[in-house]
């Protein structure tokens, strides 16, 4: 992150990208195991890179301890929409996750 923007690599594109097309054919989230085994890295490498894209809060995690990966209906549009190496405000995702937290409140 510099002065307030994050940059998005090629790898966490990537990796949500198979996130979101995993849960679309299957309907449940990959394992950390089974996306490190896809992108040919360790399980511990793909626990690193869903921390990272949690914190930019364009995945969520649910209580479980396996299959623990979610993603609401905005953050699939929003996937869509993302390209590499291009920088986004902080700000944006702050009022994105500031909206989520308004949302899942009235549910």
């Amino acid at each position: 992150m510099k002065n307030g923007h994050i940059y998005l690599s090629q790898i966490k594109l990537d990796v949500l990208k198979f996130i979101k097309h995993f849960i679309q054919h299957n309907d449940f989230a990959p394992t950390y195991k089974e996306i490190g085994h896809k992108f040919r890295f360790s399980r511990a490498r793909a626990g690193a890179i869903i921390a990272e894209l949690y914190k930019l809060n364009l995945i969520d995690k649910n209580k479980q301890a396996h299959r623990n990966i979610e993603l609401t209906g905005k953050q699939l549009h929003k996937i869509s929409m993302l390209k590499v190496n291009k920088s986004y405000s902080t700000m944006e995702f702050r009022r994105w996750k500031l909206w989520k937290k308004v949302f899942m409140k009235q549910v």
